[in-house]
């Protein structure tokens, strides 16, 4: 598969929606993607380092999608820790 960075961003935000999700790339080509409520806007998750090299197939890219739904769903519900 040969898509560009543009692509693999697109298929990423698409795949968490109706969420917000946004992705940049760094200057050493790795992606940041950041997952966030459509109703809340709260940040669900972060990734980062996200090497772009390594998605180079469906599979890879499904791979990682279903990761950060899974680590997404496993934090839902969980409230946020507060420091005073």
């Amino acid at each position: 598969m040969n898509l560009s960075t543009l692509e693999i961003q697109s298929i990423i935000e698409q795949s968490f929606l109706p969420s917000i999700c946004t992705c940049s790339m760094a200057p050493d080509q790795s992606m940041t993607i950041r997952v966030c409520d459509c109703m809340t806007g709260k940040v669900d998750l972060v990734a980062t380092n996200v090497p772009v090299w390594e998605l180079d197939t469906a599979h890879a890219i499904t791979t990682l999608v279903a990761q950060m739904q899974q680590e997404i769903n496993a934090h839902k519900g969980v409230p946020p820790t507060f420091l005073s």
